[in-house]
């Protein structure tokens, strides 16, 4: 799960019928704003967009004009039969009390009758060249520091998990939701403990592993010590210079990495039912972000290499994201959102696992824990920017102030400058394993 237990994987073979989904209520407004977001975003496709709104159960009538000043917008013709059947389905209702999509992007596009012209020069912004050879040790040498203390100063927290499950057994991109698991976490002491208590809206009372045989990705495991590992003399990790990135308003050096399997603890098993289980550990690689000035990690990404092709499962890959919480009053930095995609023979599975709701352990009893799972992270929280020079030709400064890592001294206390980098790992010259900028995992 979150902080101590070894990291552990398992995929196990589908034997139950899919989870029945429940309608998801908007009105006409907040359905423009969700079709405006997408659009903006351009994260998904139209395919996409139109399956989500088609799920949808709208409060208020739709009307043709909102439909097409969406369309006039951008929206993709299967989006527009989406919203034509919805519209359809609620003919007989109120309409909503204002135009939800007025705006100026709704009015004809006519430049010869809009008077004076305007014209606008766009320039693509240069790239942030890599930091010379010194600066990338100093920058190793502060992610080795935080990485190896990340857990020392963390308080004893509870937090809920939510783990959404999709699986596609055409070994494509089309994924299907087959559950969502709450779990309630705490953190005490140096222990961890978790005890699953809704199943698809449902109460129950049961753990991670006796959820298995419903199929799926099911993934439990301690983030601190996958980032620790990492970073550990006895892995030999060698590293590399990636990219400059921009993540959650805030630029991050990224470097690549590399594991062999001899001094890897990356384990994947597979477990095809009871008593039919197979464990390996592999080789990996994949990219860390760091703030360049700290040295807080608030993403790894993980890449499973050389799996035996006797073993099931063929691909593995796993990001994690961290970000800043509030435990009683206090800034930590804490896993966010690990996302967990899986290949074994034809089938395709996804793990989705957000952290929501941190509290300082002790608080349990005055906390209602309900069955229904809360709305999905917005995207921005994990969408990747790119990073580059800003119109005057110097770099946007990091932004520092706001965060304490766990890492370093207690909350309050001012943090110290990094030791100097010399026990830090092999330079990126020596790298054969340089990533390219990974792509979004599969949507």
């Amino acid at each position: 799960m979150i902080l101590n237990m070894r990291f552990r994987i398992g995929l196990l073979m589908l034997f139950c019928a899919l989870a029945l989904q429940a309608q998801m209520q908007m009105n006409v407004e907040q359905l423009v704003q969700f079709i405006r977001s997408e659009l903006a975003l351009k994260q998904h496709t139209d395919r996409q967009v139109a399956v989500y709104v088609k799920k949808l159960q709208l409060t208020e009538k739709l009307t043709d004009k909102t439909i097409l000043d969406l369309e006039a917008q951008g929206a993709g013709p299967k989006t527009v039969q989406a919203l034509q059947e919805l519209r359809d389905q609620t003919a007989a209702m109120k309409p909503p009390t204002h135009d939800a999509t007025y705006s100026p992007a709704t009015a004809p596009d006519n430049p010869v009758a809009a008077g004076t012209p305007t014209a606008s020069l766009q320039t693509k912004l240069p790239p942030i060249p890599p930091p010379d050879s010194i600066e990338q040790q100093k920058i190793r040498g502060l992610m080795k520091d935080y990485a190896l203390n990340y857990t020392q100063n963390l308080p004893n927290f509870i937090c809920v998990q939510v783990t959404r499950q999709y699986i596609d057994p055409n070994a494509g991109d089309h994924y299907r939701a087959i559950g969502t698991l709450l779990a309630k976490v705490s953190y005490n002491e140096g222990r961890e403990n978790y005890k699953v208590y809704s199943v698809n809206g449902q109460i129950q009372d049961t753990d991670m592993e006796h959820l298995g045989t419903r199929g799926g990705a099911v993934s439990t495991g301690e983030f601190g010590s996958l980032m620790r590992e990492i970073f550990q003399p006895d892995s030999e990790a060698d590293f590399g210079w990636d990219h400059w990135a921009t993540l959650r308003g805030r630029k991050m050096a990224v470097f690549n990495y590399f594991i062999d399997s001899g001094h890897s603890k990356y384990s994947i098993q597979y477990t095809a039912g009871p008593g039919d289980e197979q464990r390996i550990i592999t080789a990996y690689k994949g990219l860390i972000y760091a703030d360049p000035n700290t040295g807080e990690i608030d993403r790894i990404k993980f890449i499973a290499v050389d799996i035996p092709k006797s073993f099931p499962v063929s691909e593995a890959v796993e990001i994690l994201d961290y970000d800043l919480v509030d435990i009683n009053g206090q800034k930590y930095v804490c896993p966010m959102l690990a996302r967990l995609n899986m290949t074994a023979g034809r089938e395709k599975s996804k793990n989705e696992i957000e952290f929501r709701d941190y509290r300082k352990f002790g608080t349990e009893s005055n906390i209602q824990y309900g069955a229904e799972a809360p709305p999905p992270l917005p995207e921005s929280q994990t969408q990747e920017q790119p990073a580059t020079f800003s119109t005057t030709g110097t770099t946007t400064a990091p932004d520092t102030g706001a965060h304490v890592t766990t890492g370093a001294p207690p909350p309050g206390t001012p943090q110290q400058g990094a030791k100097p980098a010399g026990t830090t790992a092999a330079s990126g010259s020596s790298n054969p394993w340089a990533l390219p900028t990974p792509p979004p995992p599969p949507q």
